[in-house]
């Protein structure tokens, strides 16, 4: 028979203990009067009469007690564990991540009883699952498929669409496998964990094939990226005009010539929207003009033609060494001004190519999407000087002391294979930069997944 002072002092700790971890909804021990027998610890709030119907009792005696106690000390304990839940590509690369505390969710906690009526502190996995399908993260977004709405053709004779969504990779996760592992990493106090997510690859899709110039389903080729990082404001303006008004949606049909000029809807004045922006004439000078920074957006254009392994026609790097255009491949710049300098390039795939453009913060992406003629293409650089092999030549010669180069390789699926060497003079280059941009190759189109949004080469700012 279990004494009326004992039966207090359970009560009255249970009492305080459910005050202390502020959860009310805890039904921590269920005290049968006078019977010497407790039904506990239920998750959630429940009536004796509840309590007695639906579990079974167990004695109440002094490891009972200690029990409950170890418990309640556990589930304080838990309170203060929280774990940072990074999410990665295959290669390690961390796309975002999470915080959990404990302390701020402290309804996760319950407690349990087990087969033999013991008593546990731990973490709901439920509750951690329903916190990760609300997460939003911008690197970390959903798949997503686009369809065209509509096709026309610009003033400038320049064929687009009107397109559903931007289509941009997307990254899978199981939600259950993350939350098992996120609830033992909590209830061990482990305070961080890695997860390796998968990429989804987006595809753009003609919903219709009447009157359009696409058809069926346009999948992802390749694409650029580059940094605008430290701009002024007038210079932001314009690259986000640029990529997210010019160049994106461009539908550019079979064996066809593009050309990047043609894309900028006109004159470049301030008539037009664009801001007065820093511009380099005769090679050296800078000087404020509309539009400075369009060259961000050819720039990123040019990566992800170069990455598609798509023929070039005309391209010029700038004069002056531009700190913008060093992330994200450093060397690959292209320079463009209406009536002077363009940036062109063919299709040459066995349908037509769209270009689909846009920013997020201080980055320009662009995508091309199209059908895989399986062709693979695989870039390697940069070079300089002191690391360029003997037999790399730009232009008939070795690499200068003011020269950077690529050197990339398209071989399509007939066997046919080309080798180019792509090589940017400038005025001059830091002379550190070497140092800080290390020699990769990367399989950009091809046998290997495409890596979206992966840069060439990683160079610190």
């Amino acid at each position: 028979m279990l004494s009326t002072m004992n039966t207090n002092r359970i009560t009255e700790l249970a009492r305080l203990h459910s005050m202390q971890i502020g959860v009310a909804t805890l039904s921590l021990v269920t005290l049968l009067g006078g019977t010497g027998t407790f039904t506990a610890p239920l998750s959630g709030s429940v009536t004796t009469e509840h309590a007695a119907a639906e579990h079974q009792a167990a004695p109440l005696n002094t490891d009972s007690v200690g029990n409950l106690r170890e418990a309640m000390r556990m589930q304080r304990k838990l309170s203060t564990h929280s774990v940072t839940i990074r999410f990665t590509t295959g290669t390690g690369t961390v796309l975002n991540q999470t915080t959990i505390a404990l302390a701020d969710h402290p309804e996760w906690i319950t407690l349990d009883r087990d087969m033999t009526s013991r008593v546990h502190a731990s973490v709901r996995q439920e509750s951690i699952e329903a916190y990760l399908d609300t997460l939003s993260m911008d690197s970390l977004q959903k798949p997503s498929a686009c369809s065209i709405l509509r096709e026309y053709i610009d003033p400038q004779g320049v064929t687009r669409i009107e397109t559903s969504c931007t289509a941009e990779t997307g990254y899978r996760y199981n939600a259950s496998e993350v939350a098992t592992i996120a609830k033992h990493a909590l209830e061990t106090n482990n305070s961080g964990v890695s997860i390796a997510v998968s990429a989804v690859t987006p595809t753009i899709e003609a919903l219709t094939s009447s009157g359009l110039t696409v058809k069926g389903t346009l999948t992802l080729l390749a694409s650029g990226q580059s940094d605008f990082k430290g701009s002024g404001e007038g210079r932001k303006w314009n690259v986000r005009k640029a990529i997210n008004e010019q160049v994106n949606n461009i539908v550019i049909p079979e064996g066809a010539e593009f050309s990047f000029n043609s894309a900028l809807g006109g004159r470049v004045d301030l008539s037009t929207g664009w801001k007065l922006a820093l511009t380099i004439f005769n090679g050296k000078d800078l000087k404020m003009f509309p539009g400075g920074g369009i060259c961000q957006a050819s720039t990123t254009l040019y990566r992800a033609v170069l990455r598609a392994g798509f023929p070039i026609l005309k391209q010029k790097n700038h004069s002056l060494y531009v700190t913008y255009y060093e992330k994200h491949g450093v060397g690959l710049d292209a320079t463009i001004f209406p009536g002077q300098q363009d940036l062109t390039f063919v299709n040459d795939t066995p349908g037509p190519i769209v270009i689909q453009s846009y920013s997020r913060g201080d980055e320009a992406f662009v995508n091309i999407f199209g059908i895989d003629d399986h062709r693979s293409v695989t870039m390697t650089g940069p070079y300089f000087t002191a690391t360029a092999p003997e037999d790399l030549l730009a232009n008939g010669h070795t690499l200068r002391r003011n020269e950077i180069a690529w050197q990339r390789s398209v071989r399509l699926e007939s066997g046919e294979r080309s080798d180019e060497v792509f090589a940017a003079r400038y005025n001059a280059i830091p002379k550190s930069l070497a140092k800080r941009s290390p020699l990769t190759t990367e399989r950009t189109r091809g046998e290997a997944e495409i890596a979206m949004h992966a840069p060439i080469a990683q160079v610190s700012d």
